[in-house]
């Protein structure tokens, strides 16, 4: 897996950039077809991706980011209206800003409730902090030992349930495989999936299985990400959580495959030894599957 590079990924060439103010020099904005925002966290070895997502009425953030920087500065800049926060699952890259918000929707489910009530600290999250995760070295006022997420007030909402935002509908879908919560939005006006840690370009995540990272299971992926192929036939696009901000549909179909051939012992792995793939109470060596343009990474 290749990381650090002098140069900016090419695949952000590729979308109209926005100026932020309060970027703090770590967050960069995208202005994305449909009044979406990708919020950006490019300088960490993760390359978050946030969506601001506005209707007529109100608008939905999915995710809020490491909580290294301030993303909810970057939110009131670029809207000042009626604002819903949901998390796609509880994974500290994507809940870390969540205590800035006055409530957080999530998928219902224990990994949930703990981390919202005590957060996470310490170890678990000290290989995130090392500065060989950071593209160009630690950001203005970032403490690498103090690196942490804080408690924050979360609410439940179920499987189906529909945000009316003003003139486009957003669908919560539990699509369990990579964390048991874990949760993608469609965007029913448009036909957009915005796909969490499930569809990207980039390594594939079916290892973990601890008390604080939650349990990965291959074949609750694999049926989520074939029911959100039957169920919304007409997607065109998928708006991903990670590295490029847009894949097509088809990419759904290419991990799924390469899913069912690591389960069914298709393909070869190799040991992965380098410890910025891995978390905390993950193994020391993983197993990493190569396809085209991705992997998968996953326990012997």
């Amino acid at each position: 897996m290749k990381w650090k590079t002098p140069e900016k990924r090419e695949y952000y060439c590729k979308y109209e950039q926005v100026d932020i103010k309060n970027g703090a020099g770590w967050f960069e904005c995208y202005k994305l077809l449909h009044d979406v925002y990708c919020i950006c966290e490019p300088q960490h070895l993760q390359e978050v991706n946030a969506f601001l997502i506005i209707g007529s009425e109100r608008a939905l953030l999915l995710d809020t980011g490491m909580g290294i920087c301030n993303i909810k500065a970057v939110v009131d800049e670029l809207y000042q209206g009626e604002l819903t926060v949901v998390n796609c699952h509880f994974h500290f890259d994507h809940t870390g800003n969540n205590w800035r918000f006055d409530k957080v929707l999530a998928a219902d489910d224990p990994f949930v409730s703990k981390t919202a009530e005590h957060g996470l600290s310490g170890a678990p999250l000290a290989n995130q902090a090392d500065e060989d995760m950071f593209l160009f070295g630690y950001p203005e006022g970032f403490i690498p030992e103090e690196y942490q997420t804080k408690p924050y007030n979360v609410d439940f909402v179920e499987d189906g349930h529909v945000f009316h935002l003003g003139g486009r509908d957003i669908e919560f879908i539990r699509t369990p495989g990579h964390t048991a919560d874990h949760a993608m939005l469609y965007d029913k006006t448009n036909d957009i999936l915005f796909s969490g840690d499930m569809v990207y370009g980039g390594a594939i995540y079916i290892q973990f299985d601890s008390e604080y990272f939650g349990s990965s299971n291959i074949d609750q992926y694999i049926a989520s990400l074939e029911m959100v192929r039957e169920r919304y036939p007409d997607m065109t696009e998928v708006y991903a959580s990670h590295n490029d901000i847009i894949v097509p549909p088809e990419r759904i179909d290419i991990i799924h495959d390469a899913l069912v051939a690591v389960r069914d012992g298709q393909v070869p792995g190799e040991p992965l030894h380098d410890e910025k793939y891995g978390y905390y109470g993950d193994p020391k060596t993983l197993m990493e599957y190569k396809f085209d343009g991705f992997s998968i990474v996953a326990r012997h």
